[in-house]
């Protein structure tokens, strides 16, 4: 476990900077976010990195955010391989 998530099956279809803000407001719920990184690339397109400040905060978000309807799709998280 890490304080980094990684996060997929993310509506493509929504603004790069739209797509960080409802991120940002789901999530910070669980705790303090230091960083949301989204890219829009072909191969990226749907994924982002969620920076939290502590393995706690992740760890929650993580689990009560599995599965979550997300603009009509379900998120998967998992800790990223590395921290973002």
């Amino acid at each position: 476990p890490n304080q980094s998530l990684y996060i997929q099956n993310l509506p493509e279809k929504l603004q790069k900077h739209d797509l960080k803000r409802n991120l940002y407001m789901l999530l910070s719920t669980y705790g303090p976010v230091l960083e949301i990184t989204a890219v829009k690339t072909p191969k990226m397109r749907g994924q982002a990195h969620v920076l939290f400040r502590d393995v706690q905060s992740a760890t929650q978000a993580m689990r009560h955010c599995q599965g979550f309807d997300f603009f009509g799709k379900e998120m998967r998280v998992s800790y990223a391989k590395s921290r973002s």
